[in-house]
């Protein structure tokens, strides 16, 4: 899998536990609902730093090629 393929789901199943947090866990703990909000936003965090990493990847090989 490629690094943005990757980058894109992560990113994905980041939003969507995100979501599930805040709109499927109202009779949940305080305890278990912040550690899903946490896992969510790390995900989330992951799968754009994968993107941003694909993005500059991409630039650097760009201006090789142009060069």
């Amino acid at each position: 899998m490629s690094l943005s393929k990757g980058g894109y789901l992560i990113l994905f199943l980041g939003v969507l536990l995100l979501v599930g947090s805040i709109f499927f866990t109202t009779n949940w703990s305080m305890e278990a609902w912040l550690i899903l909000f946490i896992i969510s936003i790390v995900f989330c965090a992951i799968g754009i730093l994968m993107l941003i990493i694909h993005l500059v990847k991409q630039i650097k090989l760009e201006k090789k090629n142009r060069l």
